[in-house]
């Protein structure tokens, strides 16, 4: 069984788990996506990132661009994160001045038509948190 013996190798030194302290934030978290009119979440930004999502109709991986944030629920901190362009466009605009931590409240006002084509895309508030 070499496999095995190449594990008990290369997994000789590693450290003691039971004494690791466990990160604040939940690392899955969920994407959210509101369907109702004047939810709104606060939220700490972290990033906007590419995520690989797979295309629902046709099966095929693409890139999707998403803005991440950390959020408290009850004490405990979730990562969310959300893939609406309008939502992204908002914070790709303000990236010289956003930064990792700063407090934002936004707010889902439902579907506006876009100007381009036919379709309806997701319309945000973004407003900043004073934190005194």
């Amino acid at each position: 069984m070499e496999n095995e013996n190449e594990l008990q190798v290369n997994f000789a030194n590693l450290p003691d788990l039971s004494k690791a302290e466990v990160a604040p934030v939940e690392l899955a978290g969920e994407y959210w996506s509101p369907s109702v009119v004047g939810e709104k979440k606060r939220v700490f930004f972290v990033s906007i990132t590419e995520e690989t999502v797979i295309e629902m109709e046709t099966g095929e991986n693409r890139q999707l661009t998403v803005v991440k944030f950390v959020e408290n629920v009850d004490g405990d901190l979730r990562a969310i994160r959300n893939g609406s362009r309008r939502l992204v466009g908002i914070f790709e605009q303000f990236s010289n001045t956003v930064k990792p931590g700063d407090a934002f409240e936004i707010t889902y006002l439902g579907k506006k038509k876009n100007q381009n084509n036919s379709f309806k895309s997701d319309n945000w508030s973004v407003k900043n948190l004073i934190i005194r």
